[in-house]
C-alpha cells in the first residue's frame, strides 16, 4: 500500500539508511582531497588493496541537501573487491547554494581528482572512469558525463570516461518543474540555469554509454523520467550505449540497494562496467 508514492519513500527511508549503516567496509586505504574552504568542498577517496584497475566516481543520493560522503562510503564495498578505486565527491547544498554553485563544485572537485591522479600516476595512462550516482547524485553523474563543458574546465584531456550508471535518477527536470527542491536547485523552468541543470537537455551524438537502475513504483523520480530519457538519448546516439533495467514493483530507495546488498543485480553492474573498461582499454 502507499507503493509508488512520496509517502512511502519517506517512511521507508529510515530502514534505508539502517541497513547502509549496517554495513561494515572491509580494510581499505581511505584519503580526502579538499577543493576550497567550504565544508563540503572535498571528496573522500576509497582505495582497495590491490592495483586500482579503474575508477569509480559516486554522487550519493539526499535531494542535493542530505548526506555526507562518509556515510554512503558503504556503497563502495562491491567496487573496492571487485578492484576500482572509489571517489565520492561532496558540494554545498541547497537551500544556500543553487545548481550554479553545485557545477562549480563539481568542476573543482574533478579539476583537484584529476591534479591528484596526475601526482599519483606520473608515470603511466590515467585509468578510465566509471560516473556513478543516486537519485540527485544520479542527476549530477548524468550531467558530468553529458556536459562537454564540465569535463573540458576541469582538465579532463586525457581522463576516459567509460560509462555513466544513474539509479533512480532525476534525468528530466522538465516533469517535476513545480517540485519545491527542483525550484530550489535550477529556479525558473523558463531560464537558462534550468535548463544547464536538465540532463535531458545535454544529450548529444557522442554522449557515452549509460545504465538506467530505475522502479516503475519510484515515489520520487518517477518512472517516466528514465524513459523519457532513454527516448532523447536513442534519438541522438547510438541507441545500443543505453540500457534500462526497471524493477517492476521497485521503489525509489530500492534502486540503490544493490550498491550494499550483494545479489544479482549488483553482480550484474559489475559486469556491465567491465564490459564498458575492456571497450575503451
Amino acid at each position: 500500500m502507499w507503493r509508488g508514492t512520496l509517502l512511502h519513500e519517506l517512511l521507508h527511508l529510515p530502514v534505508y539508511l539502517n541497513q547502509v549503516a549496517g554495513v561494515k567496509l572491509e580494510p581499505h586505504q581511505c584519503s580526502r582531497i579538499p577543493f576550497g574552504p567550504h565544508s563540503r568542498q572535498y571528496s573522500l577517496v576509497l582505495r582497495p588493496n590491490v592495483p586500482i584497475r579503474a575508477w569509480v566516481i559516486y554522487w550519493h543520493g539526499g535531494g542535493w541537501q542530505f548526506g555526507t560522503p562518509e556515510q554512503f562510503s558503504v556503497t563502495a564495498q562491491p567496487w573496492l573487491k571487485a578492484g576500482y578505486g572509489v571517489i565520492i565527491p561532496s558540494y554545498r547544498r541547497l537551500p544556500l547554494y543553487q545548481f550554479s554553485s553545485i557545477r562549480a563544485d563539481t568542476i573543482a572537485a574533478l579539476a583537484s581528482i584529476r591534479k591528484w591522479w596526475d601526482e599519483e600516476s606520473s608515470d603511466r595512462e590515467p585509468l578510465p572512469v566509471i560516473l556513478l550516482g543516486m537519485s540527485a547524485g544520479g542527476h549530477l553523474a548524468s550531467i558530468v558525463g553529458l556536459d562537454k563543458s564540465i569535463l573540458s574546465q576541469a582538465g579532463w584531456t586525457n581522463h576516459k570516461v567509460a560509462g555513466v550508471i544513474c539509479a533512480g535518477g532525476v534525468l528530466d527536470l522538465q516533469p517535476m518543474r513545480y517540485n519545491p527542491v527542483v525550484r530550489m536547485l535550477a529556479g525558473n523552468p523558463a531560464s537558462r540555469l534550468f535548463v544547464n541543470a536538465n540532463p535531458i537537455s545535454h544529450v548529444h551524438a557522442e554522449a557515452p554509454p549509460f545504465l538506467l537502475i530505475h522502479g516503475k513504483k519510484d515515489g520520487m523520480a518517477p518512472f517516466d523520467l528514465a524513459l523519457r530519457f532513454k527516448q532523447a538519448y536513442s534519438e541522438v546516439a547510438d541507441t545500443n550505449q543505453i540500457r534500462l533495467i526497471p524493477l517492476a514493483n521497485g521503489s525509489h530507495l530500492d534502486a540503490g540497494r544493490w550498491m550494499f546488498l550483494a545479489n544479482a543485480m549488483q553482480k550484474e553492474v559489475i559486469g556491465q562496467a567491465c564490459a564498458w573498461l575492456a571497450q575503451v582499454s
